[in-house]
């Protein structure tokens, strides 16, 4: 298929748009159903599937490309859009039915493989009209590359609004109608076409909003629960259930009545009680026997109370009632989901919650809880998180699976900085992933000066662990207090600094020792606390247990590099977590690559053996790999920043697609005659700010996250638009270089742009989890540097 050279008008840049907005729409959408219906980490799977199906697409239209060469480009591109709006109504019907387990059987395999196909053709639909465009208007290719990264950015505006408005099922059908609305304007003198594009745009609408057919109806663990509650949002789908919600950690001493509680879960997986409370707190006796509540019930005894608090994702209001019990003057709450503040505890079940979220003691903050603690300037007696993580995941955290910036060096140093110089830091995780809280406290310490042993204590209470760090040293009479509450509650104390000195002799278990068995990994805790070299006990202790830092934010990735094999394929699991939907991954990218390496070869003969081809398509792969790298790298290292995923994806990934459109536009001024010098310029300033960025990134964050959030903003837009733009030339620029010699290459070249984006968002967070995101950052830029090495010198 030969490539046009006339120039696109505006009725076809803007629905190219459409088109390009529309998949982004869909992508991040299906991150948030792939949440709720399976597990987190299935939303990573959806990156993977909407790369996969854009690849897919250019190698079909370059497969195909004369028998789609012998069709007018107005309607060739209509019946495409068309094709690409239908195929995703139909896709999402199915998909928001699929039920999968993640156990390894025939059927959950069919499933599996049944719902990454369905997933995948609104992108190969969708993608083949931008790779149509893209062939047809080569000698313009900068126009349109420029529609579709600002059609893309708007999507970005659009989006969350949309799915705080209607939900991610119908953000999918919007993005749609948008698709219909894109085919209406591709063939605007085709009246039979307009015809089948405007139903295709209103009916599945008209339909959910009368039937609510595309709605997801039995979500994961909840098959016969009634709904009481439920609304989505651009990073969550809160729901609360007619049923009640269990004890963490409540101590087997303790006979009395239990408060009524509701059932409240992010995504059906991270799951918060939200308790009854009619003012009188006799009736909520409960919580002072609760191992969560262990910091103020020390508190109490050793000072009488009268306490300040500040409480990390108070969810239904639990933590905040138990400060509440043991006498806290004042409760700070800081709830990062607005549904959860604003329309849940403030709404509907603001009567059952006795108000606790407007308790005349209580001020609550919608806001990071990380962000929160580093602009505030108040002093805290305790700072608790109980449980605090969620096995949901963002928009933009799909890109990077399960990390946390509530558990790393620098956010414990941000906790000991603001409190009291007896405060106290206390947080509750499971037994089995909470070593890794030891080895932040040490190196906080360690950063200061002094020893953890003093400062630490552990106490268990069945499958939890609370986890108490001072600002200073426990005295004698808090370690008795601890120990008799401890005694009292039948509460197993892990460790207590009066605790022998010797790693041997560790007297961890209480006298309850028989009444609750050891867990694995239990009795490290002490051994971690009183080694004497901690980089020997990190060394050979079988989990990487080493402390997360900002730059390497995976708290629950203890898996070692040596073991991540074994670990992701060696269960009898489908996807069962994180690493193995990583892993697999990476395996698919790969076979993907040499799919649509040798697939074309296979088809077309040797037709395709046109000098230099090798070398131009490892150039355009290089820039779909190099970009998702550091595209990655900076949507992770902007949450920080910014202080909320929403922020992080609205203005990262807009100001990012905004800045490479623009520079894909402007990048037409270059002459044909300095095209090449011009392209090896951008290469180098992009291989330049990479490597600066993942040095002075860090120090800038923190120089300006305490200035208000419009500055943050401003400043995040002006650093990122100049870097996209700089991303934005050599694409465009390289489309025109290979579009001279070879345009018949012009879509496989796009395809494998495409596939190795694949390999480049799964290779990001692999290396993320390893070694952090400066080196990711550092590999974008080694990747772009091979590119620059690959533009022809003539």
């Amino acid at each position: 298929m030969s490539s046009s050279t006339t120039t696109p008008d505006a009725r076809t840049l803007v629905a190219v748009a459409l088109v390009s907005g529309s998949l982004l729409m869909i992508e991040l959408a299906l991150t948030r159903i792939f949440s709720v219906t399976m597990y987190y980490h299935f939303a990573f799977l959806a990156i993977s599937i909407a790369l996969f199906g854009l690849s897919a697409s250019g190698v079909y239209v370059f497969v195909a490309r004369e028998r789609l060469g012998r069709r007018e480009t107005a309607p060739l591109l209509a019946t495409h859009a068309i094709a690409f709006a239908l195929v995703t109504v139909l896709a999402l019907a199915a998909l928001v039915r699929i039920r999968v387990g993640l156990n390894y059987s025939p059927e959950n395999l069919r499933l599996m493989l049944l719902i990454y196909t369905l997933a995948a053709l609104p992108f190969l639909t969708g993608g083949a009209v931008i790779a149509l465009a893209i062939t047809r208007y080569a000698r313009r290719v900068n126009q349109v590359y420029a529609a579709d990264l600002i059609g893309a950015a708007l999507a970005c505006l659009a989006l969350i609004p949309l799915l705080d408005a209607i939900g991610a099922p119908g953000a999918i059908l919007a993005a749609a109608a948008a698709a219909a609305v894109a085919a209406i304007l591709f063939s605007a003198r085709l009246r039979g076409l307009r015809t089948v594009a405007a139903a295709v745009a209103i009916l599945p609408l008209a339909l959910q909003a009368a039937t609510g057919v595309f709605d997801i109806r039995v979500t994961k663990g909840h098959a016969t629960d009634r709904v009481l509650f439920s609304r989505w949002n651009s990073f969550s789908r809160v729901a609360v259930y007619e049923r009640g919600h269990g004890d963490w950690s409540l101590s087997s001493t303790y006979r009395g009545p239990l408060p009524d509680t509701r059932f409240m879960d992010i995504d059906s997986a991270a799951s918060t009680p939200i308790v009854r409370f009619t003012g009188d707190f006799a009736g909520v006796e409960s919580l002072r026997y609760e191992l969560t509540a262990l910091a103020y019930r020390l508190r109490q005894a050793t000072t009488g109370g009268g306490f300040d608090a500040l409480v990390i994702g108070p969810g239904g209001g639990r933590d905040l009632l138990s400060a509440l019990v043991f006498g806290a003057r004042h409760v700070d709450g800081v709830e990062i989901n607005p549904i959860i503040a604003d329309d849940v505890m403030r709404g509907p079940f603001r009567e059952f919650s006795g108000a606790i979220y407007e308790h005349p003691r209580v001020t609550i903050a919608v806001d990071d809880g990380r962000s929160f603690v580093r602009r505030s300037d108040a002093k805290y007696d305790v700072i608790q998180a109980s449980l605090v993580d969620t096995w949901a995941a963002t928009a933009a955290g799909a890109y990077t699976l399960s990390e946390n910036s509530l558990y790393t060096v620098e956010a414990f140093t941000d906790y000991l900085d603001h409190l009291a110089d007896d405060g106290m830091l206390t947080i509750t995780r499971w037994v089995f992933d909470g070593l890794r809280l030891v080895s932040l406290a040490q190196e906080a310490c360690a950063r200061r000066g002094c020893d953890a042993a003093g400062q630490l204590a552990i106490v268990q209470q069945g499958r939890v662990a609370t986890f108490l760090f001072k600002r200073t040293p426990f005295t004698d009479a808090e370690v008795r207090a601890l120990r008799s509450i401890a005694g009292d509650l039948e509460f197993d104390v892990l460790y207590a600094p009066d605790q022998a000195a010797t790693p041997d002799a560790v007297g961890i278990r209480a006298a309850s020792a028989a009444r609750h068995p050891s867990p694995p990994g239990s009795a490290d805790y002490a051994r971690l606390i009183l080694a004497r070299d901690r980089q020997t006990f990190y060394d050979t202790y079988p989990l990487d247990i080493r402390p997360t830092t900002d730059n390497r934010p995976f708290f629950f990735h203890t898996t070692r590099l040596r073991d991540q094999f074994d670990v992701a394929f060696g269960r009898h699991m489908l996807f069962g977590n994180g690493l193995s939907a990583l892993m697999t991954l990476m395996a698919i990218s790969g076979g993907l690559v040499v799919l649509f390496v040798f697939g074309p070869l296979a088809l077309t003969g040797r037709t395709l053996l046109v000098t230099g081809w090798p070398r131009w398509l490892t150039y355009f792969s290089c820039l779909g790999a190099g970009f998702m790298l550091i595209e990655v790298s900076v949507l992770q290292q902007f949450v920080l920043l910014l202080g909320h995923p929403v922020y992080s994806l609205t203005v990262t990934l807009f100001s990012l697609l905004l800045g490479t459109g623009l520079g894909s536009y402007l990048s037409r001024s270059i002459s044909d005659d300095r095209l090449g010098p011009a392209l090896r310029l951008a290469l180098a300033a992009i291989v330049g700010g990479a490597i600066l960025s993942a040095w002075l990134l860090p120090a800038l964050i923190d120089a300006v996250i305490h200035r208000p959030r419009a500055l943050r903003i401003a400043l995040a837009v002006a650093l990122l638009v100049p870097a996209g733009a700089m991303m934005g030339v050599p694409l465009p620029a390289g489309v025109r270089l290979l579009a001279t010699r070879h345009g018949e290459l012009v879509p496989w070249a796009w395809g494998m742009n495409g596939a190795l984006s694949v390999v480049g968002a799964t290779l990001a967070v692999f290396i993320a989890m390893n070694w952090g995101f400066a080196l990711t950052l550092v590999t974008g830029a080694a990747v772009y540097g091979a590119a620059f090495l690959l533009v022809p010198t003539r």
